[in-house]
């Protein structure tokens, strides 16, 4: 259809104009003009002029194409490890529409045939897959999905929800046995994530035995080739429990082999291994506790203190000049993890002594400070003055009772996460009314209300700074928070949790690396890639962008394998291996920078034997009809799949589509259309020149 964008009725008056002046041009001519060119030259210059007027009112050319496409059924395909144990389909019937193969396991990817499926994928995530082919193909007629697994779904969420949402039905094709198989397997190995050295740790290992009856089996633990523990029981058909156990002896990160026995004819022995790791610490932390002078708050500092298990307290109270009740103190402070002053230093310390605690603490031993009526406080300001988070002001010193009352930022931090109306019902602290000054890389978690008024003292601060960190309470008496009610709708032992928090941050080292590279997780499965993590900083722990970091990978048996993580930018790498074998890997990284170094980290990672596609080794026919009675579609069997066309053809969605276009053309600006303009001129002007007109 053609039409105009301006209005085409002066168009006609215009053609008819110019159709008078080619006659007028042509109705004499000198010389005459004979034989073909009186009509010749009159339609040249009038199919000009014509042309030239409808060009002028830029004319549209609207032309309508239909395309028929046929309906389009994408075939999923399971390619986990657990399709290994079964048939796929050995042909697929002809059906009127056009057909697409895609593999899943964690992904989709287009498949040229259904020969060309795997089983290699480590994780069955149905539901992902069914949400990315519709992202795949929302440009195409999609009309219907088939989905072919066993439906043993591990990954994301469960595909019922999705399928309950789908736009179109999803068929189903559930291939390998439905039915219960004989198998005894390793359900799961329960054990702690971490351990200490010579401690014992308890593995509860769970049976799963299925199609047997009484049978003996003997579940073992393994280190590399060394048993650890080993128990023989008697399982009923169902689930029992083999309770092993270990004794670490050093500390790092290690990888234990549990195995049972292979019965006859089991439907897998895949699943008769499974592999744990743990990370085994030293057995204890050492604190070192040192008061100036008895006090009730040192008994409860110590008692508080010997709770953890595996906290080894050495404590030191002052007796006079260079005395203590318990000894001296040790030449060296050094092999202590925290040091804990309950009043100290007091007035009769001696300055070796003294010496000793500022020199740990200068060097990053973790500090907790405690204030009592015994501190001498003229030589802890001069004393700790690098390390306090506050010290004490100079002149005379007064105390008082008062009540320890969160500030805004004390109620934010994870250190006092407790209910403010509970700090109102404990007792108060006998605290200084004198000015404390706070340093000014230190953060006030608690200030002293005297009498319900707020001056602004300080009670609780800490400190975090160039790699070591301190605490300081500054108020004496929190023996008396133990003796309250332990009544659960009475004021808790909030004195009990608020020193376990200050332990646990100080000795909680500060990550204030430049070179920070590091595995995703520290276990991986044994068919899954191993993905690293990387952030390179400068001094000012500013990211840097340009930085090239190598990773060098040594595996269990030595060998070692060289890495260059990719670039993410704003110092920002990652680096994708793939599957590797099972073992305990170390791996050393180092960031260059125009060849000068700019840091390294190291650490180790286990990467087992045994996914969680080889647990279950039957298929689950529920899941896969549930899937196809929630979305519409049908439930096959590998064997009754001939059926398939013809639910497709009863389906209404599962039919072509014709694709509408409207595609314009303004012939005013086609080339073709001025190049014939062109031509006409040309052809006219030759033609009056060979006739002899001007």
């Amino acid at each position: 259809m053609l039409q105009f964008e301006a209005y085409s009725w002066p168009l006609i008056f215009l053609l008819l104009l110019a159709g008078l002046l080619t006659w007028f041009s042509y109705r004499r001519t000198e010389p005459k003009l004979s034989g073909v060119n009186r009509w010749i030259l009159p339609g040249l210059r009038g199919a000009s002029l014509t042309l030239l007027l409808f060009l002028l009112f830029e004319p549209i050319l609207y032309r309508t194409l239909r395309q028929e496409n046929p309906p389009l059924l994408a075939v999923l395909i399971d390619e986990s490890q657990s399709m290994s144990r079964q048939e796929l389909l050995e042909s697929f019937p002809a059906i009127d529409g056009e057909v697409r193969f895609f593999g899943f396991g964690g992904d989709v990817h287009p498949l040229a045939n259904l020969e060309s499926a795997t089983n290699n994928a480590p994780r069955t995530n149905i539901s992902g897959a069914l949400r990315s082919i519709q992202t795949l193909l929302r440009n195409e007629n999609l009309g219907s999905v088939l989905l072919v697994s066993d439906g043993q779904h591990n990954t994301g969420i469960s595909p019922l929800y999705v399928a309950a949402d789908y736009n179109i039905p999803i068929h189903t094709v559930v291939v390998g046995d439905t039915t219960q198989q004989q198998d005894l397997m390793i359900a799961r190995t329960t054990t702690n994530e971490f351990a200490y050295v010579d401690q014992t740790v308890p593995v509860d290992v769970s049976l799963l035995l299925r199609g047997y009856r009484d049978e003996t089996a003997t579940t073992n633990l393994y280190i590399q080739d060394s048993l650890l523990s080993t128990e023989t029981l008697t399982l009923p058909e169902g689930e029992s429990t083999a309770s092993l156990s270990f004794i670490p002896q050093n500390e790092g990160l290690f990888q234990y082999t549990v195995t049972t026995t292979v019965l006859e004819n089991e439907a897998s022995v895949e699943n008769n291994r499974s592999v744990f790791t743990v990370r085994v610490l030293r057995r204890s932390q050492k604190i070192c506790l040192i008061a100036a002078a008895p006090h009730p708050d040192v008994t409860a500092m110590r008692n508080i203190l010997a709770r953890s298990e595996g906290r080894e307290i050495d404590s030191f109270v002052q007796m006079g000049a260079g005395q203590f009740y318990e000894g001296p103190l040790p030449d060296t402070l050094d092999e202590y993890d925290a040091i804990v002053l309950v009043g100290f230093p007091g007035t009769e310390v001696d300055e070796a002594s003294l010496n000793a605690v500022v020199r740990v603490a200068e060097a990053g031993t973790p500090l907790l400070f405690l204030l009592t009526r015994q501190t001498d406080l003229v030589r802890l300001r001069r004393a700790f003055a690098n390390v306090l988070p506050a010290l004490p002001a100079e002149g005379f010193v007064m105390y008082d009772e008062a009540s320890l009352r969160p500030t805004d930022a004390g109620f934010r931090d994870p250190l006092l996460s407790f209910p403010e109306a509970l700090w109102e019902r404990l007792p108060p602290l006998t605290a200084t009314t004198g000015n404390w000054e706070v340093a000014p890389d230190s953060r006030v978690l608690a200030e002293a209300h005297i009498r319900g008024i707020n001056l602004g003292e300080p009670l609780l601060v800490i400190r975090s700074r160039a790699g070591y960190r301190t605490a300081a309470v500054l108020g004496s008496g929190t023996w008396r928070w133990l003796n309250l009610a332990d009544d659960p709708a009475d004021v808790p032992r909030i004195w009990l949790d608020l020193v376990e928090n200050l332990m646990q941050w100080l000795t909680t080292p500060e990550d204030d690396r430049t070179v920070r590279v590091a595995p995703v997780s520290i276990t991986f499965d044994g068919s899954e890639p191993v993905d690293f993590s990387g952030q390179v900083y400068d001094e000012s722990l500013n990211p840097v962008p340009d930085a090239v970091v190598t990773l060098e990978l040594t595996a269990p048996d030595g060998a070692q394998y060289p890495y260059t993580m990719a670039n993410r930018g704003s110092g920002l790498f990652d680096l994708r291996i793939e599957a590797l074998p099972e073992g305990v890997y170390t791996y050393a990284a180092e960031a260059m920078r125009m060849n000068a170094s700019l840091g390294t980290d190291n650490g180790t990672f286990t990467v087992g034997s045994l996914g969680l596609e080889q647990r279950v080794t039957r298929s689950d026919g529920v899941l896969m009809r549930q899937i196809a009675y929630r979305s519409g579609g049908q439930f096959f069997t590998d064997t009754a799949l001939t059926e398939l066309p013809d639910a497709l053809a009863s389906d209404s969605l599962f039919t072509a589509s014709t694709l509408v276009q409207e595609r314009e053309f303004n012939l005013s600006h086609t080339p073709w259309v001025l190049g014939l303009l062109v031509l006409l001129l040309s052809v006219e002007w030759v033609i009056r020149k060979r006739s002899g007109l001007a």
